[in-house]
């Protein structure tokens, strides 16, 4: 099956305002673990990527560069697949301390899914800073909105939630067990945030 430009532009449109029905599509399609993974670390591979994409066009200030954490291309990738695995963990486990039935092949199909069209939506932000930086900003404000509502369903959708609220509470406590979990990396890594002792 063939997924032109304006096909794949169609589908994310769909995930931002029916995420729940596209929640429900997605896990609908069987992949072998071994495939999620995989897919998973080239979502990891793109995240760098399009970091490089940012950092190129918005240069560090040279008037504050203790301010900005520089990492290697191999650390931006460690973190972030640290990021991702703790994540796809946490929102098991917590999930199912609040009464929900996600797998960890759900959730990282839907995660995967999730960072698919996120990084679309924050590719077209860098396309449209080359155009306006104030119009980039504002699509970055109704993208954040967006990102966190189609999450939200994603997570209720996994679970098996009857409501929202109990979905905002998963992706709390993943959220709290992720950044230290990944903190821990970036010590091990010898990260350390701008000012720290």
């Amino acid at each position: 099956m063939t997924i032109s430009f304006q096909t794949w532009m169609q589908t994310v449109w769909i995930s931002v305002t029916q995420p729940a029905e596209m929640a429900g599509k997605v896990l609908s399609m069987q992949f072998s673990r071994d495939v999620l993974w995989t897919a998973l670390a080239l979502v990891a591979v793109l995240n760098v990527l399009l970091l490089g994409v940012l950092q190129l066009i918005s240069p560090m200030s040279a008037d504050a560069p203790e301010q900005v954490i520089t990492v290697s291309p191999f650390g931006y990738l460690a973190i972030i697949g640290a990021f991702l695995t703790f994540m796809i963990f946490m929102l098991v486990h917590a999930g199912r301390m609040m009464g929900g039935d996600g797998t960890i092949e759900g959730t990282l199909t839907l995660l995967i899914w999730f960072q698919a069209v996120s990084l679309t939506l924050e590719g077209m932000q860098v396309l449209l800073v080359l155009l306006s930086p104030a119009i980039a900003a504002l699509f970055g404000l109704m993208s954040l909105g967006a990102i966190i509502w189609v999450f939200v369903n994603l997570v209720n959708v996994l679970h098996g939630f009857a409501n929202l609220g109990k979905a905002v509470v998963v992706i709390f406590m993943a959220l709290i067990g992720t950044v230290l979990g990944t903190g821990l990396v970036m010590g091990m890594l010898g990260i350390t945030p701008p000012g720290a002792l």
